[in-house]
């Protein structure tokens, strides 16, 4: 059981199957017979799993593992393309009426369209729609529903499943679609004013998708009446369609009554011109909607969107020129400080380096509070600092150091006391370094601060140590003490383990349905995102189940919700930088001569610790390795039969993550950031930032990594690797 925790089924199996052998009769055979079969099945032998698992079906003993044994043999015979066996496997599931039946039944109404029989798998598909399960699972189980019916000629029928989907559609680019379907198929019966209603509808919920254009076009066509010019314009502005836009805003101009309304529509129309490439047309239209109200908001939008205009024409100077004029002249507008960051950068464009600088010190002194003034000032004081100008570099970080908190105050502080150490003041110095320390611990810049000053606090916790009763009450103490809390509700009170959301989660997991599973527990942390008891339940819960992603998630929304400036707890600092399959971790660690908090510090970042995590270009597992790489490190390790899904199982998934982040800092001479930089943006691109194999700077390094999210990438799993340190000691 503790090799099938890890993921090592292979292991798992050997010894389970040594038991049934030796010990055929004993207690533990019922239940080894059952973890063999999963073990079977996650390998894909579905043929051996299937043959563990029919005695729990043939000779039945009403325990905890007969349900779950009939969902796998139902899966199994899934596997094998027996579409009728398991379709009486999932009916037989779906007759025990677990929480988990309406899973069953869109399993099984699949076996059912597999089969042909298509009339009963829109029955079951129908029955899951409307049961209890996560909002998506429902939906989809609509849509398959629809499309079964139209297949089999009840389009009627597809007309009433689109009316209750659309109760569940919420996003809006998808419900877009479902009603531009819903739409179609209301037109080919002739239910035109049903249509039409749809149409309307994604005009209103959607309008930046292109189904609302379409919408526009057939309303526009049919003369509806309902349908606003300025609306349509809009529509097709969104959807990059500028002729038609200009023509339906030329219509809109003409019919208003309302100065800063047809101030926008000019606006737009000019936007419009000005994405034909007609720049003359685009200066005149932005230049007579802005005089009609310069004061107003559109009106001053309209002046910025000349400004940008008269930049892309080629009038790059008097752009730049523009941009200060108007920050000048309304310094208390919000977008001021754009103005002033896109007038440095036009200087910079024109080769005048000095004038950008000085637009950008501008910027930061003027508007310290502004995003635009922490990327000026991270500009300049790195230019100024990378020059040997220490001095002037200082003063340019002191801006942020002291007028910002949290990440910004940390690193302009942290870069204030290296400009400050470069020029011989250690003491004061170290004055910013402690500032930066504290203005944000767990940050990158924090970490490095701390460095500064002696190193990172080491903690004194067994990375192994679990969290017990005594921790769970401490967090129950520390949420029921919060402002407007009720100090006197108990655990018991909050039903949180009998939760439909949480009960499926659980049972989900039992039958192998992972991402299902995530799902369902994700839909209780929704539903009790500013829910602090109930937060702390679920994250109670999850981590009882091994469920340490969910446990993470729950932990973080706590934090979010939690008073400002209160001290988070140690049991929800160790949810938040948790240290699940300690002894592989510490295994795979010491072979490679690995702190396993920097593992777990790029576990973190990489996956949230999900087992099942896979990124939109397929890296897999908690170390997201891509299946290119996981290729290579198998045959580096001598792993015989390596399939990519194996990188899905924390045993493989941490060995290999371990091995890939030993050789990227053996690869740059031990330099963490330099390898971290390597593991997400690639060797080659390591080397390049480093101008080689080695680093002298890390912190130049850092900042010179002109691939924005493997910078970020660094500074997370540096900031996450200090915060362990600071919880757990080294084994």
């Amino acid at each position: 059981m503790a090799a099938r925790a890890i993921g090592e089924y292979t292991a798992a199996g050997v010894d389970l199957d040594a038991l049934l052998h030796a010990y055929p009769d004993a207690a533990e055979a019922r239940p080894a017979r059952f973890y063999l079969a999963e073990s079977l099945a996650l390998r894909d032998n579905w043929t051996a799993a299937v043959e563990l698992l029919r005695p729990f079906v043939d000779a039945p003993v009403d325990d905890a593992l007969r349900a779950p044994a009939i969902f796998w043999l139902a899966r199994g015979y899934e596997s094998a393309g027996d579409h009728a066996a398991a379709v009486a496997a999932y009916q037989r599931y779906r007759d025990l009426g677990t929480p988990l039946e309406p899973y069953a039944a869109i399993r099984q109404a699949a076996q059912y369209e597999a089969a042909g029989q298509l009339a009963e798998a829109a029955v079951a598909y129908e029955h899951a729609a409307r049961a209890d399960s996560v909002r998506g699972e429902r939906a989809g189980s609509f849509e398959r529903a629809i499309d079964l019916r139209r297949r089999i000629g009840q389009p009627e029928a597809g007309i009433a499943l689109y009316a209750e989907l659309l109760t569940l559609a919420d996003l809006p680019t998808y419900r877009a679609r479902i009603l531009s379907e819903a739409a179609a198929l209301a037109q080919d019966l002739g239910q035109t004013e049903r249509a039409n209603l749809w149409l309307r509808q994604i005009i209103a919920d959607a309008p930046d998708t292109p189904e609302a254009a379409a919408a526009v076009d057939h309303l526009l066509e049919a003369g509806d009446p309902t349908l606003a010019s300025s609306a349509a314009g809009r529509i097709y502005f969104d959807n990059g369609r500028w002729a038609d836009a200009i023509a339906q805003f030329d219509t809109a101009i003409a019919q208003s009554q309302d100065t800063e309304a047809g101030v926008e529509l000019r606006r737009l129309r000019g936007l419009a011109l000005r994405a034909q490439g007609d720049f003359p047309a685009a200066l005149a239209a932005l230049a007579e909607a802005g005089a009609l109200s310069p004061n107003g908001e559109p009106g001053r939008q309209t002046q910025l969107d000349w400004v940008q205009t008269l930049g892309q024409s080629g009038e790059v100077d008097r752009a730049s020129q523009a941009y200060q004029e108007y920050a000048a002249t309304y310094a208390a507008d919000l977008r001021a400080p754009e103005a002033l960051s896109r007038a440095a950068e036009l200087r910079e464009r024109l080769g005048d380096a000095a004038g950008a600088s000085a637009l950008r010190l501008d910027l930061g002194r003027r508007y310290p509070q502004s995003d635009q003034a922490a990327a000026a000032v991270r500009r300049i004081g790195m230019d100024l600092f990378g020059a040997g100008r220490y001095a002037e570099a200082e003063a340019a970080w002191l801006i942020l150091a002291t007028a910002r908190g949290g990440d910004v105050q940390a690193q302009s502080a942290f870069w204030a006391g290296r400009s400050v150490s470069a020029q011989g003041d250690t003491a004061r110095a170290a004055d910013l370094f402690r500032r930066a320390l504290a203005a944000s611990p767990a940050s990158y810049y924090g970490a490095r601060a701390a460095e500064e000053l002696g190193g990172v606090t080491q903690g004194t916790l067994a990375i192994e140590t679990p969290l017990g009763d005594a921790d769970w009450e401490s967090l129950r103490s520390w949420v029921r003490g919060w402002p407007g809390q009720a100090a006197d509700v108990a655990q018991t009170d909050l039903g949180v383990e009998a939760d439909g959301f949480v009960r499926r989660a659980t049972l989900l997991a039992d039958v192998g349905l992972a991402n299902e599973s995530r799902n369902e527990w994700m839909a209780a942390a929704d539903r009790w995102e500013k829910d602090a008891p109930h937060l702390t339940e679920l994250a109670r819960l999850a981590y009882a189940k091994g469920s340490t992603s969910i446990a993470l998630r729950a932990a973080a929304r706590l934090a979010r919700l939690a008073p400002a400036g209160a001290t988070l707890p140690p049991a929800l600092d160790r949810l938040l930088y948790p240290a699940p399959y300690a002894g592989l971790v510490a295994q795979q660690s010491a072979e490679r001569s690995l702190d396993p908090r920097l593992l777990y510090a790029l576990l973190r970042q990489e996956s949230l610790f999900d087992p099942q995590a896979t990124s939109w270009v397929g890296a897999r597992g908690l170390g997201q390795v891509m299946p290119e790489t996981g290729q290579g490190i198998a045959q580096s390790l001598g792993v015989a039969n390596f399939s990519v899904d194996d990188l899905y199982h924390p045993a493989v998934s941490v060995r290999f993550a371990a091995f890939y982040l030993k050789e990227r800092l053996d690869d740059m001479g031990g330099s963490v950031q330099a390898a971290l930089s390597a593991y997400n943006g690639g060797l080659g691109n390591a080397q390049r930032w480093a101008g080689g194999s080695s680093v002298a700077d890390p912190d130049l390094f850092t900042e010179g990594v002109d691939f924005a999210e493997t910078r970020g990438y660094i500074k997370a799993v540096y900031g996450f690797y200090a915060a362990y340190q600071r919880l757990y000691a080294r084994p």
